[in-house]
């Protein structure tokens, strides 16, 4: 009789330890990205910063889609790049040698020029 009370019980917890997993992996990201920013990891270890914010955000969307193992691996490797960061900014600031990495600036690309073919002819 305990048992037939226990099974179900044990399936709930069973079913629920993905997304309690998943959640707590990417709170874990989300302190680490914390710290990659207060150390300016956006200034002295950008590419680091930017994978572990891209990986967090890809962790979250995968989360919302109830995919928790993808959410779990995505949050754990935002944990590492974002620690990453961290080490290398921190290097880098106490460093007086290496000068910051310059900031991304991304532009479009430019419109290419019309070909000579696409000019109306005149008779």
């Amino acid at each position: 009789m305990a048992f037939s009370r226990a099974l179900p019980l044990a399936l709930i917890a069973a079913a629920s330890c993905g997304p309690i997993a998943a959640t707590t992996v990417i709170d874990d990201a989300e302190v680490a990205l914390a710290r990659a920013h207060a150390t300016d990891g956006a200034k002295y270890a950008l590419y680091e910063t930017t994978l572990a914010d891209l990986y967090l955000a890809k962790a979250k969307e995968e989360q919302g889609n109830a995919h928790y193992s993808d959410a779990q691996e995505l949050a754990a490797d935002a944990v590492k790049y974002a620690s990453a960061a961290v080490k290398k900014a921190t290097e880098r600031r106490n460093s007086a040698s290496s000068p910051p990495a310059p900031a991304a600036r991304i532009a479009p690309a430019p419109a290419p020029a019309p070909s000579p073919d696409a000019a109306p002819k005149q008779p």
